[in-house]
């Protein structure tokens, strides 16, 4: 098991940290990215949404000061423990978790460096490319549901941007409304 700084956070922590990634799978899971953004609803396709949208709120939490790096990392790291035991409960074990958390680790370093450079620059043109590389990467065809799903990020970064903290952690935080969003 890897160094984790959620399951050595006070309880306090843990319960914002829990919320926070509660209200991603929240989003990632919503049946529109399915049904009309033609993403895989598959394993690959499920995490790839989930790692979108946590980059999407550490990037802002990071940017919302100490309080919110520290909470950004704790994120982090309760995702990845999430998905360890999420793998073990699929019947992988011990080696073949460690590798494949491994590859999570580094397939989401590697997006959120991309995604993270297109958030600092307002580059939604390269954002859509990075999307169509990663998340799209399996659909054989596809239209306009990239952009629509970088109009939806953009949505997002500016609900979000220049937050401070007590916005997070107060009850106002959450994901724009998804409902009539694709419509």
């Amino acid at each position: 098991m890897f160094f984790n700084s959620y399951l050595i956070t006070k309880r306090q922590k843990r319960d914002l940290v829990d919320i926070f990634y509660q209200k991603i799978v929240n989003v990632s899971r919503n049946k529109v990215f399915y049904t009309k953004l033609n993403i895989p609803d598959t394993l690959d396709g499920r995490y790839d949404l989930l790692a979108l949208f946590s980059i999407i709120l550490t990037f802002a939490l990071s940017r919302s000061g100490s309080k919110g790096l520290e909470f950004s990392q704790i994120l982090f790291d309760k995702i990845f423990l999430d998905l360890d035991l999420s793998l073990r409960e699929l019947g992988a074990g011990d080696v073949g978790v460690n590798i494949k958390i491994k590859d999570m680790i580094r397939s989401y370093m590697g997006r959120q460096k991309a995604y993270c450079a297109c958030f600092e620059k307002d580059n939604y043109t390269k954002l859509e490319k990075s999307i169509i590389k990663n998340i799209y990467r399996n659909v054989d065809q596809y239209d306009n549901e990239p952009k629509l799903l970088v109009r939806y990020c953009k949505k997002c970064i500016e609900e979000f941007k220049d937050k401070q903290i007590k916005y997070f952690i107060s009850s106002k935080f959450n994901f724009p409304l998804i409902d009539n969003f694709f419509e």
